[in-house]
């Protein structure tokens, strides 16, 4: 997560996230304003992965991290660092979570805790798998996804068959742009892994797109209440234009999209903790990191709904970005890839729309900055006695 990988991979990542984990509930808070909500979270992408690719050009080094150390302190590089482990965890759980729905709706929680101890397997223990191997099981995501929303652009939708309520979930509501931004910005937030600003904008606006017709399918099909209402509204925005036939495509391309973000999610986390142990703000080794990981993306899947987790990560991650768009704020007109100001305008956005996704969520964030960050600064007093 925190080097260069190729576009297949950011792309099929972005979209098949935003479809698992945020078209629904950003539907059930803005209805059709969700779309609006989906430009106002890939502008947020844009602005932190130019301010990452511009900081990486002057400092190039793997510590995800260091420019945000160089440059504001130990502490904002504790708490970055901090925001981006748990936040890429829960993200995990979040996401498998959804997925779990898809395999097994009776039992989600089930499906949810097999996928994410069969994807922690994977990442202690990397098979050996040829390249070309992952980069066709990317492109299958993709096209799955892609194909979704063709299917569902083709046919007309049903009439609906009963009026609802002013003010009832999934209704178009304004107010809800920002809340539905910050749940969108969980697909879009790990462009900084394209390693330019070249290469970072014009896949964050292949993904826009390409999420942008998925977000109309589910709402043209079902309407945002149904859509607020449905734990899988791919499935059901499918059925509705009379493609059930295509369900069990639809799951296995979503379930082993799923397999591919958990693992890249988990990966990060692991980098990142990395990242922290070796600049003594961590203890425990590698194998010890790895099963803290796997324990609580396990226990966040079973104890909290997708759409919660989804909110906590997307708010964790936007904090980090927001640390990130900090460190940047200091680059010179020279130093940077374009003359708007990414670090300044990535870091309001950030704020802005990482507290206005939900109360719960704001508070969990506090909270692991509080107690995470305490845990982390006393064990850092106690190596340095």
């Amino acid at each position: 997560m925190g080097t260069r990988i190729g576009v297949l991979p950011l792309l099929a990542g972005a979209v098949v996230t935003a479809a698992l984990v945020a078209v629904g509930p950003a539907a059930a808070v803005a209805g059709w304003w969700s779309l609006a909500a989906l430009g106002l979270a890939g502008l947020v992408s844009v602005l932190t992965a130019v301010s990452h690719a511009d900081l990486l050009a002057q400092s190039p080094t793997g510590d995800r991290d260091a420019h945000v150390r160089e440059r504001l302190g130990l502490v904002p590089a504790r708490l970055s660092g901090l925001l981006s482990v748990v936040g890429r965890v829960v993200a995990a759980a979040a996401v498998a979570g959804a997925a779990g729905t898809y395999l097994w709706p009776a039992r989600p929680a089930y499906a949810a805790v097999a996928l994410l101890v069969v994807v922690t397997a994977l990442v202690v223990a990397p098979p050996a798998v040829p390249p070309a191997v992952t980069r066709i099981a990317w492109a299958v995501v993709l096209l799955t996804v892609v194909g979704f929303a063709v299917v569902g652009l083709a046919i007309a939708p049903a009439d609906a068959a009963v009026t609802v309520a002013a003010g009832a979930p999934g209704t178009d509501d304004p107010t809800g742009v920002l809340s539905a931004a910050g749940l969108l910005t969980l697909g879009f937030l790990g462009f900084e892994r394209a390693g330019t600003a070249r290469t970072a904008v014009p896949v964050v606006l292949a993904a826009l797109l390409v999420s942008l017709g998925v977000a109309v399918v589910v709402l043209r099909q079902l309407g945002g209440p149904r859509a607020a209402l449905s734990p899988t509204p791919l499935r059901d925005a499918l059925a509705a234009a009379d493609g059930a036939v295509l369900d069990p495509l639809l799951t296995l391309g979503l379930a082993l999209g799923a397999v591919l973000v958990v693992r890249a999610l988990l990966d990060g986390a692991l980098c990142a903790a990395r990242d922290l142990a070796e600049h003594g703000e961590l203890p425990g080794a590698a194998r010890h990191h790895a099963l803290a990981v796997a324990v609580l993306a396990v226990g966040a899947s079973v104890a909290l709904a997708p759409a919660l987790l989804a909110e906590v990560a997307a708010c964790l991650l936007l904090g980090h970005a927001a640390f990130v768009n900090s460190a940047a704020r200091s680059l010179p007109r020279h130093d940077r890839s374009s003359w708007v100001r990414t670090g300044c305008c990535g870091l309001v956005l950030s704020v802005v729309v990482g507290v206005n996704i939900s109360i719960p969520a704001l508070a969990t964030a506090a909270g692991v900055l509080l107690l995470g960050g305490g845990a982390l600064w006393a064990h850092r007093t106690r190596a340095v006695t």
